[in-house]
């Protein structure tokens, strides 16, 4: 989504991607918005410089990293990228949840100061995607209203958020520091309390129809929701805990899960009564479905959790 959207927005840029697969990769990448809140923007496309498994081949000389990959995996990205990084170079992640500034502080070292580099990171990705064909074509699902960024050292948050709002033509809101990021109620308490309210009865070897599925968000259930809810309520108690401890900490992005989600969406959520139906109801959250695969590659009838 983020090679479509910086490119087709950003045509001049050079987008080169570091990849495991780069063989899968096609030139460009469309995103085809049908559905969602950009719709009206049509479809966007992004062309792909280079595409390559070799970090000196893809990092060197680049202006802005992004990586776009699960947190367990960026510790190992950012030592590989770091030998080929440009002296004054912004290196950051589209989710910063996860400890990314820790991460980027333990592998990148004294290169952080001594190349001048700037760590960042958002808030939330940008938007909501669902992959077609690997590295050719997707869906924007979800885009959202505005994002936050927060980046070491503090004082150039300001040009970073320029940078990306450029970037992605999304407002990007200054937050004053990443805890911010690492206690935000998102995806590190949605998905847990989602895939417990659903299966925690399942015996880990049923099956289940592959055509009675409910989708991720938009059929969300009470259990689901509460157990979310107890999540979120925890996070609020440490923000108030460390607030206690510490008055000048400012952590004004940790708000209530339901808040966050109705200002991230708005416009786009037609019932804000309960949790439960912000799910329900949000056109950003539409048509995801649970991570789910075959029992037989032959018979895609039946699944089980991936």
């Amino acid at each position: 989504g983020t090679i479509a959207t910086l490119g087709h927005l950003n045509p001049k840029f050079k987008i080169n991607v570091l990849s495991r697969r780069p063989v899968a990769w096609g030139p460009d990448i469309t995103a085809y918005t049908k559905g969602s809140y950009w719709e009206t923007r049509g479809n966007m496309t992004g062309k792909i410089n280079k595409c390559s498994s070799d970090a000196k081949e893809i990092v060197s000389g680049a202006q802005v990293i992004l990586i776009c990959s699960p947190a367990h995996t960026k510790l190992s990205i950012l030592e590989q990228i770091r030998p080929h990084l440009t002296e004054g170079a912004l290196v950051g992640t589209i989710f910063g949840q996860g400890g990314f500034d820790m991460q980027a502080k333990y592998a990148l070292g004294d290169d952080i100061k001594n190349k001048n580099l700037t760590i960042f990171s958002l808030q939330y990705v940008p938007f909501i995607c669902k992959v077609i064909n690997y590295g050719k074509d997707i869906n924007i699902i979800g885009p959202k209203k505005h994002l936050y960024v927060a980046s070491y050292p503090l004082e150039r948050v300001h040009y970073v958020g320029a940078v990306l709002t450029h970037c992605y033509w999304i407002p990007s809101v200054p937050v004053p520091g990443f805890l911010n990021m690492t206690l935000c109620p998102s995806n590190q308490i949605i998905h847990p309390g989602r895939i417990y309210g659903f299966f925690k009865d399942w015996d880990m070897k049923t099956p289940f129809e592959a055509s009675k599925m409910p989708k991720l968000y938009e059929d969300l259930d009470d259990v689901s929701a509460n157990e979310i809810q107890y999540l979120d309520d925890e996070i609020q108690a440490i923000k108030k805990a460390l607030v206690a401890k510490f008055p000048d900490l400012m952590l004004p992005q940790i708000i209530p899960i339901s808040d966050r989600i109705c200002s991230m969406y708005d416009g786009q959520i037609s019932d804000k009564s309960s949790l439960k139906r912000i799910f329900n109801t949000n056109t950003g959250y539409s048509r995801v479905p649970f991570p789910m695969v075959p029992v037989d590659k032959k018979d895609p009838s039946k699944v089980v959790l991936n």
